[in-house]
């Protein structure tokens, strides 16, 4: 393959790698880089996965996923999100980055332009170049002072080669919900231009704000232009079991199913099996979830609040705050790993979310309480150590 240069090393692994360095030295490191919630897993899944492996039936599965499975994930979409669509139209794949990169592959052509809207997840542009090494990207840049979009940057961005944009609300690394006057406008032009849409709606449980998430694959009747893609990862605190999935127009099926039968054969069938069984527990463990993020969002917006020369907006959901340090005169990149040597904490540089946001860092709050109390200490104390303004 063509590997593209524009395919860089992950900033936000390779923070953690750092941190993951100090600890084996045995220095103390407080990690607020990954979006990797410190919940437990609920119980009926953890009970669904030991009873599953008792059986031994975990043998090779349908390509695309187990039946059960997607027959749950339909109609959770048609409940839930108000999505149309068929059990035959889902592909299972390990973790959400999985599905995002089989319809990227399924879609692009040399020439192709994709939209990303920025600041965003720091795979979706590698991906992009992974698929189709001869792609162009466009970034369309979010307003810094409030976190909103301008649908006109959007359409005067589109052209007659434009095949894709992604979203992604609730969004990593903002935590801003978009909202759906704005999705309507975007899924209006996909209409227009005919274009595609990803919807990364991976987050989309994890809202403690008064935003409501609105899923934009609920315009059609059936899916189309948009692809709905999820997982279990951040919602049932999964990290490392990689479970997502995508939602695809039926034209995209031949294409999907070739790819996962050369690519991954089938997704982890015990887990597939497992998440199936318990699939329809009680959900009050997102109560408590989101109970616990809204407290830690007001543990760390206070301490941001006392903090000189730097600024953020409140989340609305998910696992981070993006911390404006542009006051601080300190590149993103230097800022965190200043911030690791100096005080032991581990952040996430702005400039892995785009080349805009130099002058961001992404704190996550998907930690103990007092981790991250400690964490805010010691990024004062860094900050007015540092900062001579």
């Amino acid at each position: 393959m063509i590997f593209s240069n524009k395919i860089e090393e992950s900033l936000t692994l390779k923070f953690s790698q750092a941190a993951n360095e100090r600890r084996k030295m045995g220095l103390p490191i407080i990690s607020l880089g990954l979006g990797e919630p410190d919940f437990d897993v609920p119980a009926p899944f953890i009970e669904a996965v030991v009873d599953v492996l008792r059986s031994s039936t975990s043998k090779y599965s349908d390509p695309m996923g187990i039946p059960l499975l997607r027959e749950r994930i339909s109609t959770k979409l048609s409940f839930e999100n108000n999505i149309k669509c068929a059990p035959e139209n889902i592909v299972v794949t390990a973790g959400a980055k999985q599905a995002f990169e089989l319809i990227c592959m399924s879609l692009l052509e040399p020439g192709d332009e994709v939209i990303i809207i920025n600041p965003s997840f720091v795979s979706y542009i590698p991906q992009v170049f992974i698929a189709e090494p001869n792609s162009k990207v466009k970034v369309i840049d979010i307003d810094k002072k409030d976190f909103s979009i301008d649908s006109d940057l959007i359409r005067s961005a589109v052209s007659k080669r434009t095949k894709l944009i992604v979203t992604n609300s609730p969004n990593n690394p903002t935590g801003y919900v978009l909202k759906e006057s704005f999705l309507s406008e975007l899924f209006k032009l996909s209409q227009e231009y005919g274009f595609y849409i990803i919807s990364d709606e991976v987050y989309e449980k994890l809202i403690f704000s008064d935003s409501s998430h609105f899923s934009i694959g609920s315009f059609e009747n059936e899916p189309e232009r948009v692809i709905t893609v999820n997982g279990f990862s951040k919602s049932h605190s999964m990290t490392g079991w990689r479970l997502g999935y995508a939602c695809f127009p039926k034209s995209l099926k031949t294409k999907v199913l070739k790819l996962q039968q050369h690519i991954n054969t089938n997704t982890c069938t015990f887990i597939q099996e497992a998440v199936a069984k318990a699939f329809n527990c009680d959900q009050q463990y997102l109560i408590d979830y989101n109970a616990r993020l809204r407290e830690r969002v007001k543990i760390i917006t206070h301490w941001l609040s006392g903090m000189k020369n730097v600024s953020f907006i409140e989340p609305e959901a998910g696992f981070f705050v993006f911390m404006n340090v542009g006051s601080t005169g300190i590149d993103s990149n230097t800022f965190c790993s200043e911030l690791i040597v100096q005080k032991g904490v581990a952040a996430t540089p702005g400039i892995a979310f785009g080349a805009s946001w130099d002058d961001h860092v992404r704190i996550s709050y998907a930690v103990a309480e007092d981790n991250l109390i400690k964490g805010m200490t010691l990024i004062k104390q860094y900050l007015e150590n540092s900062v001579q303004i």
